[in-house]
């Protein structure tokens, strides 16, 4: 992990984004799942440009402690946000 944004609050993202992800509709409604991952993007989004790649490069960190599609979304995470750097 790098020292730009504390190692919680990336695994926290994390956490959540993979819970409204892979929750299935007896758990959340996908509409509300969906609605809650944009707006978390939404607000990740206006992150500066060092806050957006230090949450990039903590989440390519974080996915190696998942499997599977779990790890692929989470590598993935950054772009499924929109945290492009830019």
């Amino acid at each position: 992990m790098n020292q730009g944004i504390d190692k919680y609050v990336a695994q926290a993202i994390v956490e959540i984004a993979v819970f409204l992800e892979f929750s299935g509709d007896d758990v959340i409604n996908q509409d509300s799942a969906m609605n809650a991952f944009e707006q978390l993007a939404s607000t990740l989004q206006k992150s500066d440009l060092k806050t957006k790649l230090c949450l990039r490069e903590d989440f390519l960190s974080i996915s190696k402690g998942y499997a599977g599609e779990q790890m692929i979304f989470v590598e993935n995470l950054a772009d499924a946000l929109g945290l492009g750097g830019g």
